[in-house]
This record gives C-alpha cells, sequence and structure tokens, in this order.
C-alpha cells in the first residue's frame, strides 16, 4: 500500500512482524528521528518508557487477531518533550485477504489529554474534600450526640430528685416553690436536650427514643450494701426514679440474685468485708453472659481507679448524692437501651 507522504499526518506502516517499514514526512519531523532510525524496531524508541508496555500490548493482542485498535501514549516530540497521541491503525490485506500489516496514523491529542487530567484530579480532590468534610460532620454529629448523651442523665435526675423532694414540702412554702422552678427548668432542659440528641443521632443514622415517664422505669438494680441505713436510702433513690430494686449484705448473696433475678445494673459498696466487694467482681465477670457476667457494675466509695481496672464500670463516692446516684444509673443502664 503506497501512502501519500504529503499529508500532514503522521501515518506509519509496519509489516506482520511489527517490524516498522514506512513513517510519513510528518512523523519524522515531528520525532526528529531519520527514516532509517524510525525503521525495524526504532519507530518504538518514541514511545515514552512509562507506556512502552501498554502500546507494545495493543500491537500484539491487535496484530494477533488481525482487528484494528485505538491506542493513547506518550511520543518524544524532536525538542525531547513528551507528548500524548492517539494512534488508530487498520490490518492491510492484499486482493486475495493476505495480511500484509498495518497501517496506521498519530494525531496529537495533547492538550485534550493533559485537559482531562487537570479535570480528573479537580473531580479527585473534590471527592476528598467532600469525603473529609462528610467525616468531620458524622465527628461532628457523633461529638454532639455524645456530649448530649452524657448532659441528658444528670439533667433527668435532677428533675426527677426535685419533683420527689418537693412532694415531701408543704404547698405554698419557699422551698417548695424554690424546688418547683428547679423541676420546671430541668424539665424544659431535658426537653431540648432530648430533641438535640434525637436531632444529632438522626444524623448518625441512629435514633434513640426519648425518655418518657419515670427516670429508670423498667430498670433492675441490685444493691449490695452491708450498712442497713444507706442500703435503705440507695433502694428509695432508686424507687423514687422508677427502678426496680433489691438489696442485698454481702457478696454471696448478690451472686445467687444475680443469677436468679437477672438485674440490669449492681451497686456494690467497697467497704464491706474487706476484699468481699473485688471477690464480688471476679465472680461476677468470670461468669458467662447468661448467668450474669455481663451486669453493669457501679463501686460505691472506691477512692482510686482500683475499682475500674477490676471490673467495675464505674465508681461513686460516698455518701452518694441522690442526683449522682441516678445519674451514674441512667448512664450505666443506656447502652442496653440502644
Amino acid at each position: 500500500m503506497k501512502l501519500d507522504d504529503t499529508v500532514p499526518v503522521m501515518l506509519w506502516r509496519a509489516k506482520p512482524d511489527m517490524a516498522c517499514d514506512y513513517v510519513s514526512r510528518a512523523w519524522l519531523q515531528f520525532t526528529g528521528f531519520s527514516a532509517d532510525q524510525a525503521k525495524g524496531d526504532g519507530w518504538s524508541r518514541a514511545v515514552h518508557a512509562e507506556d512502552l508496555a501498554r502500546w507494545l500490548d495493543s500491537c500484539v493482542r491487535a496484530f494477533d487477531a488481525r482487528e484494528p485498535f485505538e491506542v493513547e501514549y506518550r511520543m518524544r516530540r524532536h525538542d525531547g518533550e513528551y507528548r500524548w497521541v492517539l494512534d488508530s491503525a487498520a490490518p492491510m490485506r492484499s486482493g486475495d485477504g493476505l495480511f500484509l500489516g498495518y497501517v496506521g496514523a498519530c494525531v496529537d491529542i495533547d492538550e485534550r489529554k493533559r485537559a482531562e487530567q487537570a479535570l480528573a484530579r479537580s473531580l479527585e480532590r473534590e471527592r476528598k474534600l467532600r469525603t473529609a468534610t462528610e467525616e468531620a460532620s458524622r465527628a461532628k454529629d457523633g461529638f454532639v450526640a455524645a456530649m448530649l448523651a452524657d448532659v441528658q442523665p444528670p439533667t433527668q435526675a435532677i428533675a426527677t430528685w426535685s419533683a420527689h423532694l418537693r412532694e415531701q414540702l408543704p404547698a405554698g412554702s419557699e422551698a417548695a416553690e424554690a424546688l418547683e422552678a428547679i423541676v420546671r427548668n430541668a424539665r424544659a432542659q431535658t426537653r431540648v436536650i432530648n430533641n438535640l440528641l434525637e436531632l444529632a443521632q438522626s444524623a448518625e443514622g441512629a435514633r434513640r427514643p426519648a425518655a418518657d415517664g419515670p427516670l429508670l422505669a423498667g430498670v433492675r438494680v441490685l444493691v449490695v450494701e452491708d450498712d442497713p441505713e444507706v442500703r435503705e436510702l440507695l433502694v428509695r433513690v432508686l424507687q423514687v426514679a422508677g427502678a426496680e430494686s433489691r438489696s442485698v449484705v454481702n457478696s454471696s448473696e448478690a451472686l445467687r440474685l444475680l443469677e436468679a433475678w437477672k438485674p440490669d445494673i449492681m451497686l456494690s459498696d467497697m467497704a464491706m468485708g474487706g476484699e468481699d466487694a473485688y471477690v464480688l467482681i471476679r465472680a461476677l465477670r468470670a461468669l458467662p453472659a447468661e448467668r450474669g457476667g455481663c451486669v453493669r457494675a457501679a463501686a460505691l466509695n472506691a477512692e482510686h481507679d482500683g475499682a475500674v481496672a477490676a471490673g467495675y464500670d464505674a465508681q461513686l463516692a460516698k455518701p452518694v448524692e441522690p442526683v449522682a446516684l441516678l445519674a451514674a444509673v441512667a448512664r450505666l443502664v443506656q447502652p442496653a437501651r440502644v
């Protein structure tokens, strides 16, 4: 096949063995090669080293299949700059169908290719920025939800215990009116916190229903305390908040009731019987979950972090303030309600 060398297109022709036997004047002018330098496998030296394997693979596959092909690669210009080109080729055949090789044409697409690459980089930057923004937004929503979840139990506890104290005072007294104001404001704050918490959790894709009715309704709390006065006070405070509460005086009784009654929370005095409270928590954590091993537990009168290290989930100083007690129990029971 005779090619027109005056056409301002980078033409080439290759034999069936892929050896180049012709390149046009435009191809030579672009690359700065001589005709002799381009023939044989010399034309491959114009292909960028990083694109050579891909270019060669496209050529070999097409030559083996005797099918047309297109491939984009960088080709070195006469001044040493590599430019993107689109190489399109088709098989040549004689009149009787004999395969003669390939003829192709290279078109400089460098500006288009670089624009595409710039657009792709811009889109990737935008994707990464959007991902980072979404992650930051999720982290913010998670932080807000966690903060509100921490604030919610104490606020509910204040409202619950203040309401109980108000009922113990004569109606119309100054103290009763003060407590009424505390109850009213605490309940208003609770509603605001519940609404904000629901909004934050909705943004995270998780929802927790706002608490209605008693603070600890449906919650079973086991109190382990050998001081009868303290034990009575703890049970009374828990019952005021709607919790179902039972009490025992030592670890052996506690373990029996844990398996039989299956409480949600255990409150244990650390001062009873020397190491008794530590023996209790170790024995509790050794139990399988179905027998009570996963019960959440708070240590009372713990002066250091040894209680948490031993297996307790939280610790409270004695004398335990009612609001602090209710808030701690409400926090401990939350995971079971998520």
